[in-house]
């Protein structure tokens, strides 16, 4: 049986397809659409009608799509951006109206469990922290004794940090310092505690943009990142050279403005949690949720 999801996320619009046999789930098709959702917010903190009507332009290509793979059912979610927008009522009933169907908006505590049910499917983890950083937020869920224990959201992402944060590309020095303090200041805002955890799990497009870049720099492959390779990655993010460019934009061409946030964030959360490698994982929210819904 084929099952499909679209996930509706701040800076990407993805359609995932599967088939679900043996209590198994195998992706047969995905297609994205990089929208940059997040940068639809106003400054009141409304989605504007111009981001509405791309996600809708999106959504309907993903359901004329899906018709071909004889879906059993489809779903739709959204997470950080429409859920912070001010007009997210708004914003599902003209979905709805324009497409026929209900998009499903996830809370901060449900994209936790999602993630941490997805990235089960291919991990055991009896200790360890899962880092999912999107372009609107970054997931923090904490696994202890095989159970997840806790979940947080920080309202800071990969695209949200640029936007708000980086005035040109690339962060200069003082614009990076800002956005590491900044995710220490989120991190103390909502009381996490500064726990070692040495491995993490790490899902989402920053992460997974991540090992892409150090992939192509040391030509070889990698299923984990280090705290040093995390490092090495921002040092050879040079501004001043026109390398710098070409290797992103033949890599990840649109991530050349995200990666460096979310590469800032990524080495404050290892930092602060003193993790020495982050696992990738292939599978995340979307595995997760799909496998809920399916074994209901």
């Amino acid at each position: 049986m084929n099952y499909g999801i679209i996930d509706l996320g701040s800076n990407s619009l993805r359609l995932e397809i599967f088939t679900y046999e043996n209590h198994k789930l195998t992706n047969i098709f995905s297609k994205r659409e990089v929208v940059g959702l997040a940068s639809y917010l106003l400054p009141e903190g409304y989605l504007s009608d111009l981001g509405i009507d791309s996600v809708i332009r999106v959504v309907k290509d993903f359901m004329e799509v899906s018709q071909s793979y004889k879906l059993e059912k489809l779903f739709m979610i959204a997470t950080a951006t429409i859920r912070e927008a001010r007009n997210q009522n708004e914003i599902l009933t003209r979905i709805k109206t324009a497409s026929g169907m209900k998009v499903e908006l996830l809370d901060e505590e449900k994209e936790g469990y999602y993630g941490y049910k997805g990235v089960s499917l291919n991990h055991k983890i009896d200790r360890g922290l899962i880092v999912d950083i999107g372009g609107g937020s970054t997931e923090l869920s904490l696994v202890t004794d095989g159970k997840l224990k806790d979940s947080v959201s920080l309202n800071l992402g990969s695209l949200n940090t640029y936007i708000t944060y980086v005035k040109e590309i690339f962060p200069t020095t003082h614009e990076v310092e800002r956005i590491s303090s900044a995710v220490v200041a989120a991190l103390k805002l909502h009381k996490v505690d500064k726990v070692d955890v040495k491995v993490a799990y790490g899902i989402g497009g920053t992460v997974q943009a991540s090992l892409v870049l150090l992939q192509n720099f040391y030509q070889k492959k990698f299923d984990k990142l280090t705290r040093q390779n995390i490092q090495d990655l921002i040092s050879k993010i040079d501004p001043t050279k026109k390398k710098t460019y070409l290797s992103i934009i033949r890599m990840i061409p649109e991530r050349i403005h995200t990666i460096m946030p979310g590469l800032i964030i990524l080495e404050t959360l290892m930092n602060f949690f003193n993790i020495e490698e982050i696992i990738v994982s292939k599978s995340g929210i979307r595995e997760g949720y799909l496998l809920e819904k399916i074994q209901k």
